[in-house]
């Protein structure tokens, strides 16, 4: 999609301008700013607080305002989020602790069987965050295979599956093998301001897991016990990707419509 954004936008230029030298000056008008507001040279926090709206909070991953029509910057955070959430340790720890979230607020007792079931996923959690390998192929298997005996496995297997290699002088936490701690810092702080009590309304949060959806509130008619998804908001990485493909399709729309204009002016 970054590349089709970027297509699209030449495009765009190519059929406005009529000559080469045309479209390269514009080049550096469209790359430069993109660069400066994308989130990555230089971080939010650090620009004039006049880009800021007033409650989009500088210092609590607020979004510059100019920033929302830059697609780069939507490029940038949907890959700084897809690498802290989908790589393989990540993705299972997320899914082993929404199995937990939604057993835990269930409204009616848990049966014999869900109670079990329930205690081998938080021992399963706690084998993943505690498992070790010597190399990256060690690692996605043994991640693979703690969530798959959580999930499907008797306690016996819980229990007695290995987490760590014996007599391994290279085997350390398999979460180094796929986790960015940088990364996974921003995004871990980004979920503190999303998550903070004290916004009563719903922010853009930069680097956030999720984004609202614009005009849209939450209608899902549940009781606070409950473990449900907001429907008011939605991954970040699929929210970024709805904007790149809007605006490469807004422009080959509008390419489209130059270039028919210029035909119809040549006629």
């Amino acid at each position: 999609l970054t590349a089709w954004t970027g297509t699209g936008m030449a495009l765009v230029v190519s059929s406005c301008v009529k000559t080469e030298r045309a479209a390269l000056t514009a080049v550096p008008l469209l790359l430069v700013p993109q660069m400066l507001l994308a989130g990555a040279l230089v971080p939010y926090r650090e620009m004039n607080h006049g880009l800021f709206s007033v409650d989009a909070g500088r210092a609590r991953g607020g979004v510059p305002v100019p920033a929302a029509i830059m697609p780069l910057r939507y490029a940038y955070e949907a890959m700084i989020v897809a690498q802290a959430t989908r790589n393989p340790f990540e993705a299972e720890r997320l899914r082993l602790q929404r199995r937990i979230d939604r057993m835990r607020s269930l409204e009616v007792p848990m049966t014999a069987e869900q109670t079990e079931r329930f205690e081998l996923l938080k021992e399963g959690l706690r084998r993943l965050l505690a498992s070790g390998a010597s190399s990256v192929e060690e690692a996605a298997n043994l991640v693979a295979r703690i969530g798959r005996i959580s999930t499907s496995g008797t306690r016996i297997e819980v229990e007695t599956m290995k987490v760590w290699p014996e007599n391994s002088p290279r085997a350390r936490p398999a979460s180094e093998f796929f986790v960015n701690e940088r990364i996974d810092l921003l995004v871990r702080e980004a979920e503190t301001f999303r998550n903070d009590y004290r916004n009563k309304d719903r922010r853009i949060v930069f680097h956030a897991l999720k984004k609202p959806i614009p005009f849209m509130s939450e209608k899902t008619g549940k009781t606070v016990q409950e473990y449900v998804e907001r429907d008011d908001e939605m991954e970040t990485q699929k929210y970024c990707g709805f904007v790149l493909a809007g605006v490469v399709l807004g422009c080959g729309m509008v390419s489209t419509l130059i270039i028919s204009r210029q035909n119809r002016q040549t006629k």
